[in-house]
């Protein structure tokens, strides 16, 4: 059965079936949603207040940031204004939300077909307005890291580097080094705000790990023989945080369609809405389009293929002791 992006979800799973909404929010809207949340707590505000204060109700509020109401430029600049962002990043954010642009709403499935041609899951330039967001302002790294620490689900892949809630320290003061790394997929140093957005305790995480970092050095051999054993620990479930699915692919087997991105890439369900999250010089979002759906099916056949996982844990193992001897 063929899995849409972007739409209405019944449980965790990152397999279930999603049933497509007119109503979808734009990835804008999704992620906002929980940088609001953590803006908030930092400041130790309850709902009630904000919600008086941006002149919404409490309902409203609190469906703005799970990502299930519109959010409208006016609140995000009233809200965003009373938490210290700065102006130019709040004209960023504003300008792109559906909201921004009179009289905009998101595409039905009938509009969308009479706007982009036929509406069928082969077509990978079938992509409405607010379908993707590419976030170029402030504490962009530090949103994208807050939205994978929030959501249910989290499928991502590899190419390169070790992502960020699967490193060591040592790993992660190396990989955001400007020298080694210009363009981090976490901040070297995280605004305040981040330390309110805990990863969720009932979060289902698997990382697919293109072989090629199991051999590419970050911080020395010390440091990734540590790296190394950190992953089988955690796919061990000796971290107190539970086992974590880690899948090693080979990179020269038939390439996925999400390892043609040129970066990172990954699927996420946040508040029972799935999103494809990406980061290639900047972090980026996408739902509904062709593309997204695409990328959404070709990482669910990945890790539908790589079931077993026993040699996964066996590579990791052997990159660990390899590192340890070089050490």
């Amino acid at each position: 059965m063929t899995t849409p992006v972007g739409g209405r979800r019944t449980g965790t799973d990152p397999t279930h079936p999603a049933t497509p909404s007119p109503a979808t929010p734009a990835p804008a809207e999704i992620v906002l949603g929980v940088y609001l949340r953590a803006l908030r707590h930092a400041r130790e505000r309850t709902l009630s207040e904000m919600a008086r204060y941006a002149a919404v109700s409490v309902s409203a509020l609190s469906r703005i940031e799970r990502g299930e109401n519109p959010l409208s430029p006016r609140t995000l600049h009233v809200l965003l204004q009373y938490y210290g962002v700065g102006a130019r990043a709040i004209q960023y954010l504003a300008q792109h939300l559906p909201l921004a642009a009179r009289g905009s709403q998101h595409y039905t499935p009938q509009e969308r077909q009479r706007a982009y041609g036929e509406d069928a899951p082969s077509n990978l330039a079938r992509r409405g307005r607010w379908d993707k967001w590419v976030d170029v302002a402030d504490d962009a790294t530090a949103r994208y890291a807050a939205v994978t620490r929030a959501a249910n689900v989290v499928v991502q892949y590899a190419a390169a580097r070790i992502p960020p809630g699967y490193r060591t320290t040592a790993y992660r003061a190396a990989i955001t080094s400007p020298g080694l790394c210009p363009d981090p997929d976490e901040p070297a140093e995280p605004p305040a705000w981040l330390a309110h957005v805990p990863r969720n305790l009932e979060q289902r995480r698997t990382l697919l790990l293109d072989d090629t970092v199991l051999y590419r050095p970050v911080g020395g051999p010390a440091t990734m023989a540590e790296q190394f054993d950190h992953l089988l620990h955690l796919m061990e479930g000796t971290t107190g945080a539970g086992p974590v699915d880690i899948r090693v692919l080979p990179h020269d087997g038939p390439p996925g369609a999400f390892q043609l991105t040129g970066g990172e890439v990954g699927m996420v369900t946040v508040y029972d809405e799935r999103m494809i999250i990406g980061t290639h010089i900047t972090p980026w979002y996408e739902t509904r389009s062709g593309y997204a759906r695409a990328l959404t099916e070709s990482l669910l056949q990945a890790v539908a293929e790589t079931a077993d996982r026993q040699p996964s844990h066996d590579l990791i193992s052997q990159a660990a002791d390899r590192w340890r001897r070089a050490a």
